[in-house]
């Protein structure tokens, strides 16, 4: 490249790092990314390798007992970095009980001041299993009745269903056993807008007023997102695209924009996940 070509690409990347050191603090987010405790879909999958068929499968006493311990691990890493933060779950009942034993301060409203918690249906998983067929939002409500503002926001039916089966009611077990019957057929729908809900995800992470967030997930949700973000971890035997955290560990993103990332666009990204719900 020529000296003036260099020049240029200098001049952009520096006028890049002052534009990013310009930004507002509130344009720079601080999430604590977690992923729910051991479910009783995890569970069989670790020892049957089957799909239990468990619509929307609770923590394992295993995971309650996980969502407490990071009780310690998430207060320690909130600690070092104070100011108001704002809890968010996924609607689905592992993270929500991952969100109650791993913060219950905030998640049950006992102590106002340290922060408030809200659901974000985006937040769900990628559907691979029945446990990832959510509870109607009006159950939600009469399970989690401290949530009800936030839950009662939500649609009546907040996940993925294919056109063809949208007839079926949001109660019951007949969604359930559309899942068992139709596996693809969900799962080709929800891959069909995994794209457009990240993208939507990034919208509220980047406008929401707080600036510190600790976000509870779940797996190949977390992957596809930091994935879009460019994020790497080191595995094994090569560098992976993406986070894929275990059951209930809490892993740090500080003073991110993911306003750039909109602009930016979408990187390349893996074809493949973990499929771990």
């Amino acid at each position: 490249h020529s000296r003036a070509h260099r020049f240029a690409m200098n001049s952009a990347m520096d006028i890049s790092e002052m534009a990013k050191s310009a930004l507002p603090a509130a344009a720079l987010k601080t999430v604590i990314f977690v992923r729910h405790g051991e479910s009783e879909y995890n569970k069989a999958m670790r020892e049957t390798g089957k799909d239990p068929l468990i619509r929307d499968a609770p923590l394992t006493g295993k995971g309650q007992s996980q969502a407490q311990e990071a009780g310690a691990v998430l207060q320690n890493l909130r600690e070092k970095i104070p100011g108001p933060w704002l809890l968010v779950s996924s609607p689905l009942r592992r993270a929500l009980d991952t969100a109650a034993g791993i913060w219950p301060e905030v998640f049950f409203s006992r102590v106002p001041s340290a922060g408030s918690v809200e659901v974000w249906p985006e937040l769900r998983e990628k559907i691979t299993g029945c446990d990832d067929i959510g509870t109607a939002s009006s159950e939600l409500c009469l399970q989690y009745p401290h949530l009800q503002k936030q839950l009662a926001a939500l649609k009546q039916v907040w996940w993925t269903v294919p056109d063809k089966l949208r007839h079926l009611p949001a109660t019951g077990e007949d969604m359930a056993r559309a899942y068992a019957a139709n596996e693809d057929l969900f799962e080709v729908a929800d891959e069909e807008n995994l794209k457009e809900r990240i993208e939507q995800l990034l919208k509220k992470l980047a406008t929401a007023k707080e600036s510190h967030l600790v976000v509870i997930a779940h797996c190949d949700l977390i992957g596809h997102l930091t994935q879009r973000l460019g994020l790497t971890e080191q595995g094994k035997n090569k560098t992976r695209k993406g986070w894929w955290l275990r059951n209930c560990e809490c892993r740090l993103l500080a003073d991110f924009s993911f306003q750039n990332a909109i602009s930016e666009g979408p990187v390349e990204v893996d074809s493949d996940s973990s499929s771990s719900s």
